[in-house]
């Protein structure tokens, strides 16, 4: 039995699975899949060498006798599947022979499993044009603001609390800049966030969503261009703060993790040309002396400010040199905005 992608959000009480390898699935998956892979990483590898070098034949002969020695416990998992899960649908990257040979051999043992019709990639070019749709009635504020004012930090304890936040450098696992991985070690790809990204519009209710002011690129993942053309329609709220709590935010931010000197000493390299010799040397001598106040300061002042671009004008500014009253602020102003969609007054 095959099921639609746009169909799966009408099961209830469903698993999906991922055949495909560790590897595979570690790169991208859909979001809350679990991994009972087909092939471990280096029997597809020498699949793939076999039928280079054997043809397809040979190659779908050699699958089969690795997929044969593992048919017990295949069972085993999916009989445990099917005990705690009302449906269970697997996948592979396009629907093809892995799927429907292992969907056939369950069936024939009297485990029946649906199969995702056309794979990740069916799931993929779903819900990139679904995705338009979930964004049709949808407005934004929009936090902007200069480095360190503390934007993300603002947005995650607003999610905390039960606000519709789009966590963009979270689901990205990158803060954007030149600087955006110093201290993530996680690295996300392009496929693996727009899924995540879809999964989390999917879970918001609100019509006015909060988002953090991102250019179209965040570490190497772009902004679809639909949830990218609602944003820049949003309203902008920019937040302001001290030059002392700037500085502390981004201490605590950027040296929390273990090896971060390395990881900023590479992230300077990046942007020694933009720096000058002289500065990017004197850069190197703080870091080297750990002078971490000194080098922050720095920075902001030689490359963050100096490239912060006020792209769009913001309508509202909040103060948040005090983070309590900050958030209270922006409580209000998003309750505020929420009640005049149609109002042509602003909040106050």
């Amino acid at each position: 039995m095959e099921i639609k992608p746009e169909d799966l959000y009408l099961l209830e009480d469903r698993v999906l699975v991922d055949i495909r390898s560790p590897s595979e699935y570690e790169e991208f998956h859909v979001p809350g899949a679990v991994n009972v892979p087909l092939f471990e990483d280096e029997e597809k590898r020498l699949i793939g060498i076999v039928y280079r070098g054997e043809g397809v034949e040979r190659a779908k002969e050699l699958g089969y006798e690795i997929a044969w020695k593992k048919l017990e416990g295949f069972l085993q998992t999916f009989r445990r599947l099917k005990e705690n899960y009302r449906h269970v649908v697997v996948y592979c990257w396009r629907g093809g022979l892995r799927s429907k040979e292992l969907c056939k051999v369950l069936s024939s043992m009297g485990v029946d499993v649906l199969r995702l019709e056309g794979g990740y990639r069916a799931y993929r070019e779903f819900i990139l044009k679904d995705m338009e749709r979930l964004l049709q009635n949808r407005r934004f504020m929009v936090l902007t603001g200069k480095t360190g004012v503390g934007k993300t930090r603002l947005l995650r304890r607003l999610k905390q609390e039960g606000y519709p936040v789009v966590d963009l450098e979270g689901l990205a696992q990158d803060r954007g800049s030149v600087f955006g991985k110093v201290g993530i070690r996680k690295t996300v790809s392009q496929k693996m966030f727009d899924a995540l990204l879809y999964e989390e519009l999917r879970g918001l209710n609100s019509e006015l969503l909060l988002v953090e002011d991102e250019s179209r690129v965040i570490g190497r993942v772009h902004i679809p261009e639909a949830l990218w053309r609602k944003k820049e329609e949003g309203v902008f709220v920019e937040v302001e703060a001290s030059l002392s709590v700037r500085l502390k935010n981004i201490i605590e931010d950027y040296t929390s993790s273990q090896g971060w000197q390395e990881e900023v000493r590479r992230s300077l390299h990046k942007i020694r040309k933009y720096l000058g010799e002289e500065k990017y040397l004197l850069a190197l001598e703080m870091l080297k002396e750990n002078k971490v106040e000194e080098l922050a300061l720095f920075l902001m002042e030689n490359y963050y400010d100096k490239n912060y671009r006020y792209h769009k004008p913001a309508i509202y500014k909040v103060d948040c040199s005090d983070f309590e009253t900050c958030l209270q602020n922006l409580k209000e102003l998003y309750s505020c905005l929420l009640e005049k969609r149609k109002a042509s007054e602003p909040c106050g």
